[in-house]
């Protein structure tokens, strides 16, 4: 308990970093692991509550404050992670407390059971509990009241005179020392006169004390922080690396799919928002007039303006996939386009009341900056992307905090490397009406084979805002496997929607010798198809070809091996502090099959480190090379591209330890490869 009580300052997160909130929270651990117990048995699961705490004060700038109310701020974002979680009954190993008051808290309603939790687990006084919980004390008390006597098992048996009742309500506040000298005085005085406010005081002060000895005889584990530490430092270290990465490929969009499908999902970066980068083209404004014709969505024109920006909400488009909100941004000084970015102050403020975060919702940031409409250079039109609502209705509380600025002229790839995006600060905030529209399922069991693979077509469904197809592939060897596939496009009755370059093959479950996926198109405004035509595009293979290379010392670098008749070269070896990076040359040559390397780094000292490619060159079907045209590649004019790696870095870390050490040995696992498919599937539809 010492440890709870030691001061620790927490700085402003954009200026220390994100170890000044790990380190609150290391020393706080045990109240908050209390506290999340009454909502999971599951540790893994309660380290993931950690994690998401403590990456969202360290986003939100509002959280990242010297004072006291940091704390109050931590445990009501803490306590919106638990209720998220899966509610499962406290019974792990070594933590099993059959019978034990602390374990009925399950059963007790949510409101009594946050009431209880936040009060005697995480052991705040009435005034803290009654802010985090965002209600007035009496509300609290009655709550608490409420809890207690459904937790006491003798309860149910006890007949209490009416005359009493206004005795036994300040039962909480006298055990809670919260009680006037008067109003003090006068129930001890009662007290000794009535047999039943004796006995139920007593109850209520046993299960008060029950609760909190229960909670004791937790068994925390020792380690509980540690993944949470690594899984934070990884998450920021990639955040890094992406920036990096982004503008040294000058932000191509084959660069970020490697990224996205290599090392994107790695951070089980799932999020319930994502936005679009582009502004709308004729494709959009087809989609807002196809909602509208099919009774889907309405106009909103919802206005906010500040610091002479104006924000409209044109409409909004709800299913049980997403829900997709379009916006436009005006500078009314006509000066900047600005637009919305998910990772930089956007927030839904009721996201665990009206939208449905267990939804499987993925990682969508294909751009981290947008690029300026030359034709409208004040105005900005784009679509965010929430998870789909709970309920059939309900109205989404959009708060904007900052927008980005969109860049006016392609740079250079020497102004990439040092440019940092604009943001302007301010607030727009919106009650944004949706519905939700059902969706069409067709399941469906059609074997077919795609370049020699054998496939299963297991399930579509046509949503408002998005068609979804599940299907299974089997592997044909141990030695390679399907890492990604990217379909081109469905079609039926004269209409195409082109699949989500993002959105394709995404993991659903593994059986057997089958892997499960689903991919993601436009929506295919259609009511009752008779069959649907599949057109693929690529697959991304993983090739299993293992070599182990001694790394030569500092002094001995250079360093040339060979790997698949490719001749690569060990550069530098880089130490820093607790970072030791490796540099690494891979030359691209006529005939060169891998595309990117999969390898780590690892010393002596146990560290071990992966990394990424900094740099590349595209080539398409013929052979033939292109380089980067300022901000990007000449993408949609290159026949079947491949992104070739040319240049690695890797990081050797390890967060035990201030050393890291120096690399001995560089690990190659094997490498990826893309390969164009034409295949077509007609699947008829029952």
């Amino acid at each position: 308990m010492k440890a709870e009580t030691e001061t620790v300052v927490v700085k402003n997160a954009g200026e220390e970093g994100i170890k000044s909130i790990l380190n609150w929270f290391e020393v706080r651990k045990a109240s908050f692991y209390k506290l999340a117990r009454a909502y999971s048995s599951s540790n893994q699961e309660i380290q993931e509550v950690f994690y998401q705490t403590v990456m969202k004060l360290f986003d939100d700038k509002k959280y990242n404050v010297e004072d006291q109310n940091f704390e109050m701020q931590a445990a009501a974002l803490f306590i919106k992670e638990c209720q998220a979680i899966n509610k499962t009954s406290i019974d792990d190993t070594g933590n099993k407390l059959a019978g034990s008051t602390f374990n009925e808290l399950k059963n007790l309603e949510e409101k009594d059971k946050e009431a209880v939790a936040v009060t005697y687990l995480k052991e705040l006084s009435f005034e803290e509990a009654s802010k985090i919980l965002q209600i007035s004390i009496d509300s609290l008390k009655s709550r608490l009241s409420r809890g207690i006597q459904q937790l006491s098992r003798r309860s149910e048996n006890r007949k209490h005179q009416g005359i009493c009742t206004p005795y036994r309500n300040k039962f909480i506040d006298y055990l809670g020392k919260n009680l006037e000298r008067n109003e003090k005085v006068e129930l001890e005085v009662h007290i000794p006169t009535c047999p039943a406010c004796q006995e139920e005081l007593t109850d209520v002060q046993e299960t008060i004390l029950s609760l909190q000895r229960s909670a004791d005889q937790l068994h925390i584990p020792p380690e509980l922080m540690q993944p949470v530490k690594k899984k934070a430092a990884e998450t920021e270290r990639l955040r890094i690396q992406r920036k990096k990465k982004r503008s040294r490929l000058g932000l191509t969009a084959v660069g970020i799919m490697t990224f996205i499908v290599c090392t994107g999902f790695v951070t089980g970066g799932f999020t319930s928002l994502y936005y679009s980068w582009m502004g709308w083209t004729e494709k959009e404004e087809m989609e807002i007039i196809q909602y509208y014709k099919s009774g889907v969505g309405e106009p909103l024109e919802l206005v906010q303006e500040n610091k002479g920006v104006k924000v409209t909400i044109k409409t909004a488009v709800a299913d049980d996939i997403q829900t997709v909100i379009y916006y436009e941004v005006e500078d009314m000084n006509k000066e900047n386009q600005y637009f919305l970015n998910q990772d930089e102050g956007m927030r839904v403020e009721n996201e665990y009341e009206v939208l449905d975060r267990q939804a499987n919702q993925r990682f969508y940031h294909p751009f981290e900056n947008g690029l300026a409409n030359e034709e409208e250079v004040n105005i900005f039109r784009g679509k965010i992307s929430l998870a789909p609502i709970k309920s059939d209705s309900g109205t989404i509380n959009l708060r904007l905090m900052r927008l980005q600025e969109t860049i006016k002229e392609e740079p250079d790839s020497s102004t990439m490397d040092s440019y940092y995006p604009e943001f302007l600060e301010g607030e727009w905030n919106f009650d944004i009406p949706v519905e939700k529209h059902e969706s069409t399922v067709y399941d469906l069991d059609q074997e077919s084979e795609v370049d020699g693979i054998p496939i299963q077509i297991n399930k579509l469904t046509l949503a408002p805002t998005a068609a979804l197809l599940e299907y299974s592939y089997q592997e044909r060897d141990q030695e390679q496997w399907i890492e990604h596939v990217t379909m081109d496009s469905l079609t039926t009755n004269g209409y195409s929607a082109k699949a989500d370059y993002f959105g394709g093959g995404e993991f659903i479950n593994q059986s057997g010798e089958w892997t499960t996926l689903q991919s993601r198109f436009e929506p295919l405004f259609v009511t009752t198809p008779e069959e649907v035509t599949l057109s693929f595009d690529s697959m991304l293979l993983f090739i299993e070809d293992k070599k182990d290379i001694e790394i030569n010392q500092a002094g001995e670098l250079p360093q040339t091996f060979e790997y698949r008749g490719n001749e690569l070269t060990i550069d530098q070896v880089e130490m820093a502090g607790n970072s030791t990076k490796v540099f690494i040359t891979d030359p691209y040559t006529e005939g060169r099959e891998h595309e990117r390397l999969r390898m780590q780094v690892m010393s002596d000292s146990s560290s071990q480190g992966y990394g990424f490619g900094v740099d590349g060159i595209l080539v398409d079907k013929n052979g033939e090379e292109f380089e980067p045209e300022g901000y990007h590649y000449p993408f949609e004019e290159i026949e079947q591209p491949r992104f070739f790696e040319t240049s690695h870095e890797l990081e050797l870390y390890d967060d035990s330890s201030s050393d890291p050490g120096y690399p001995t040995r560089l690990v190659i696992e094997g490498y990826n490869v893309t390969k164009y498919i034409e295949d077509k599937i007609i699947i008829p539809i029952d």
